[in-house]
């Protein structure tokens, strides 16, 4: 059986979530609970003192909960350690729990609508509203990542966070509220294989390679390929050759490992795009660049992009120009190069040019360029050593050639 002050709370809590805060008198609740006006200020002085119970009463809960499912009740300050250890199972399962919690819950949502509808009233209510709804949660999940070892915590927190956040409001209007409750475990269960898989990426290093490495760089790029654009494989040939091509960028020239062992790779090439009105525009282009078959799609090839990038534009490169997928080398910066004015050699000017992307790594740096991107002559060794090429392959393990759906040739 409940007290009669909790009682008075949660009659308070109906009216504030229905009609708003600053609506709702003491007359109205002790009228709402059949009670004098003497008889409530007996257990509350006041309006704001149930008020102020019912902030208390959320935090408390929120608190249990989070020592329920095993993660931290307070500040990454106070308890730097336990955000250090809590497994990303334990995140998942709690967010999933207090999304249940903050929609079923009678005393949780109704807190929840009446902070909403507050909000643009009062200043205080807007606060409360961020601490418990918006950048409250956020960033303690930001802290949560970053307890993981996970890189960019607040970015990861955002694309955990904000569709919980977007579905409370879809939950409130929807007439099959399961199935926003099924959305939002989907979510989350992404989230979890996510997050796991970033955590395991943290095991990863990537640094230049080495003359050691070549063979099981150039094995590793001969399997990711092979009969991807065409029936076999070209590209480790062509990695063999451009090793000792003039417009090899060396310092460009990266091996990811993850375990010890060598998943992925990037090179870069010395390239210019001749303009216009003349002038010689200093680029690079890049590639092959590859992750282990089995390991694609998980996040490896955009974090050994992302790298080269940064390492590329800290070497002075302003600008590059690829032939590359959009929906893959979008999602680092390129865009097509038929943006910038720059086109591709030999393409007649109605021709599907998709394919061919750039990204200024210096803001600006093709302002006022427009003129004719051709990859450096290296890359068509293959069709300049047709034999070598043929014996160069035959080194390797052999394996079926296949014309597949999709090929280029």
């Amino acid at each position: 059986m409940i007290s009669t002050k909790e009682r008075i709370m949660l009659a308070a809590l109906s009216l504030f979530a229905r009609d708003g805060y600053k609506a709702v008198s003491v007359s109205a609740i002790a009228g709402e609970l059949g009670f004098t006006k003497a008889a409530l200020y007996k257990h509350f002085k006041s309006k704001r003192a149930i008020f102020d119970s019912i902030v208390g009463r959320m935090a408390q809960l929120d608190a249990e909960h989070a020592q329920e499912h095993g993660v931290p009740a307070g500040t990454a300050e106070e308890m730097a350690e336990a955000y250090r250890s809590t497994p990303v199972d334990n995140m998942v399962d709690f967010a999933k729990a207090q999304f249940r919690f903050w929609t079923e819950d009678d005393f949780a949502s109704k807190f929840r609508r009446m902070l909403t509808l507050e909000q643009f009233r009062d200043p205080e209510m807007a606060g409360l509203y961020l601490q418990h709804l918006v950048s409250g949660p956020l960033g303690y999940t930001a802290d949560l990542i970053e307890g993981l070892g996970v890189p960019n915590a607040g970015v990861e927190a955002a694309r955990f966070y904000a569709p919980m956040f977007l579905l409370y409001s879809a939950y409130d209007a929807a007439e099959d509220k399961a199935a926003v409750l099924a959305q939002a475990d989907a979510h989350l269960e992404n989230a979890r294989r996510e997050l796991k898989e970033r955590c395991r990426m943290e095991n990863v290093i990537i640094r230049n390679e080495t003359e050691a490495d070549h063979r099981t760089v150039e094995n590793l790029v001969r399997e990711s390929f092979w009969n991807v654009y065409r029936p076999g494989c070209l590209e480790h040939f062509v990695l063999h050759r451009l090793r000792d091509d003039p417009a090899f960028v060396p310092e460009l020239n990266f091996v990811m490992e993850k375990d010890g062992e060598i998943i992925g790779q990037n090179m870069f090439m010395h390239a210019v795009i001749r303009a216009d009105d003349g002038r010689e525009i200093p680029i690079m282009t890049m590639g092959p660049i590859c992750i282990t078959p089995e390991l694609k799609r998980k996040g490896y090839g955009k974090r050994l992009l992302d790298y080269s990038l940064e390492k590329a534009k800290e070497l002075g490169c302003g600008a590059l120009c690829f032939e590359g997928n959009i929906r893959f080398y979008g999602k680092s910066g390129f865009t097509y190069a038929s943006e910038f004015g720059i086109r591709y050699q030999g393409l007649p000017e109605d021709a599907d040019a998709s394919f061919f992307l750039c990204r200024e790594l210096v803001p600006g740096y093709l302002d006022g360029v427009t003129g004719v991107y051709a990859p450096p002559e290296g890359y068509f060794c293959w069709e300049k050593e047709p034999e070598a090429f043929e014996a160069f392959d035959a080194q390797f393990p052999k394996k079926v050639k296949l014309k597949l759906p999709g090929q280029l040739v």
